[in-house]
């Protein structure tokens, strides 16, 4: 795979993988599912911004396709369920984040995912060496685990990148309530969205982000 050995020889410091080997077990797996339409929609939808990256947690141009029912029925086991779209330019770690239950994307385009695990967390920090990153190569559907720390795609291409996200109904929208003093309720987010910043995202951390993320902001190169 040339692109995935490019990423390799230009990002020496990081352990560089495909989802398509076996190091993602601890992480996810990758799932047989035609999603064809919902990919061909998200790339006239999730127009792409001029800088940054965006995120909506639904988009109601994915979410009335016939396919709804098959990613509500196969992916989700019928629990309610919101299809969005992470989109634009990005080449940082920045933050990772968690939920409570499995996050599904299907690449819209190659990407990268950046990814370590909840049980490498010492309290509320991941220490340094703890990251691996992951090509995803376009119209590739894959399960983020529950326990796997993530957070917004890399491109490997001046063009950007496009991920669909599916996740349970509700997740990463605003908190409606004051964050829980106990447990991890430090790093609650937003709903379902436990996050920790690396204190090299300044923005971020001054909005009361954890800064539990050490070792290096890691920069990919393609």
């Amino acid at each position: 795979m040339a692109i995935l050995e490019q990423l390799r020889k230009l990002n020496p410091e990081l352990p560089f993988y495909s989802v398509l080997d076996p190091e993602f077990r601890a992480y996810g797996r990758v799932i047989d599912f035609d999603a064809a339409s919902l990919i061909e929609t998200c790339e006239k939808a999730a127009v792409m911004p001029e800088s940054g990256s965006r995120y909506l947690p639904d988009m109601p141009e994915l979410e009335a396709l016939p396919v709804f029912a098959d990613v509500k029925h196969t992916l989700r086991g019928e629990g309610g369920c919101q299809i969005g779209c992470c989109w634009g330019y990005n080449t940082r770690l920045n933050c990772l984040e968690y939920h409570r239950a499995s996050e599904h994307n299907v690449a819209v385009s190659d990407l990268v995912l950046l990814l370590g695990r909840q049980q490498d967390m010492e309290g509320f920090d991941l220490p340094a060496g703890k990251i691996k990153a992951f090509f995803v190569p376009k119209e590739t559907t894959i399960e983020v685990y529950a326990t796997t720390l993530h957070f917004c795609p890399c491109q490997v291409s001046d063009e950007g990148f496009r991920c669909i996200v599916i996740l349970p109904r509700g997740t990463n929208y605003p908190l409606t309530q004051e964050k829980p003093k106990g447990g991890d309720g430090r790093l609650l987010w937003a709903q379902d969205k436990w996050l920790i910043a690396h204190p090299d995202n300044k923005g971020v951390v001054e909005r009361g982000a954890y800064p539990g993320l050490h070792g290096e902001n890691f920069d990919i190169k393609y």
